[in-house]
């Protein structure tokens, strides 16, 4: 079974994910919250994640996002991360893309993408 841990100060964004998952009964998933930013990596022990879903609405969260992958990476390198991203904002775009291809992230989604994907995305990591 994976542990999804969703990091994002969006309750109901999280709210919505976890309906979601919770859905697809056939999915191996149990699904965890951590609404606190600061507190990302505490939740990431306390959980036993083994998949991370990093929201980064806007460039300060993104900027955010960054170091918490970097502290996941340096912890917990088997913790697969996932970044979900808004698409309007450019500079988040390239922040999302350098943290993938840095390897601080594993991967990345648009807040526009269906669920139906995000959560292929999060069976294959």
């Amino acid at each position: 079974m994976k542990i999804v841990l969703f990091i994002s100060s969006n309750k109901m964004l999280g709210q919505g994910l976890s309906a979601a998952v919770q859905s697809k009964s056939k999915l191996d998933f149990k699904w965890a919250a951590q609404l606190n930013y600061p507190q990302a990596i505490v939740g990431v022990d306390i959980f036993h994640a083994g998949v991370v879903i990093l929201d980064a609405a806007d460039q300060a969260d993104m900027e955010q996002a960054v170091e918490i992958c970097r502290s996941l990476r340096q912890r917990e390198p088997n913790v697969k991360i996932l970044l979900l991203v808004r698409p309007e904002q450019a500079v988040v775009r390239e922040v999302a893309v350098n943290a993938k291809n840095a390897g601080l992230a594993d991967d990345f989604v648009f807040y526009d993408s269906s669920p139906t994907y995000l959560l292929a995305k999060l069976e294959a990591l």
